[in-house]
């Protein structure tokens, strides 16, 4: 029953445009550079409800350090510092395994996610980028990497996904 209410949500997704799964939240907690907590105005359908009646956010698009690896704590810092007790718009594209709500984070016109990567706090996560930011990630990404910004200081940081097979 679970995989069909799972399939069925994905379907909703793939024909209702975005728009309509936009919602506001107040951030409550961030965990690291690209996950926080937040209380949303509804509670998205399928998304896990903390105890608290928050919900877990993981930021689309971006992969942050992890807590434990080198500027893990810089990159929570970063998020805090922009995202930290305000209220947030989320884009929601997704609900992951783990019930975290998958979404591109906005204040105003600005989308955290991008300004993370900007930032040099977050890698554009390939794998999990969509139009229309698919090309303003991956340039974001390249300047930080010219500029040495945040984790680019590094010649050759270990993206969080290497990082996190090893230390599994």
């Amino acid at each position: 029953m679970k995989k069909v209410i799972h399939v069925f949500f994905v379907i909703l997704f793939l024909f209702i445009p975005s728009f309509v799964f936009a919602f506001s939240c107040s951030v409550t907690r961030v965990l690291d550079g690209d996950t926080f907590h937040c209380l949303p105005e509804k509670t998205p359908f399928g998304a896990k409800v903390h105890k608290d009646s928050t919900v877990s956010v993981r930021m689309r698009g971006v992969d942050a350090p992890e807590k434990r690896q080198a500027y893990g704590e810089d990159a929570r810092l970063s998020l805090k510092d922009m995202i930290g007790g305000k209220t947030v718009r989320l884009e929601i594209k997704d609900i992951d395994r783990y019930g975290r709500v998958v979404a591109y984070v906005w204040i105003g016109n600005t989308n955290i996610n991008l300004e993370q990567v900007k930032k040099g706090m977050a890698w554009a996560y390939t794998e999990y980028l969509d139009r229309p930011y698919a090309s303003e990630f991956y340039e974001a990404e390249k300047q930080a990497r010219k500029q040495r910004l945040g984790l680019w200081q590094e010649s050759n940081p270990t993206p969080p996904w290497e990082w996190r097979k090893r230390n599994r």
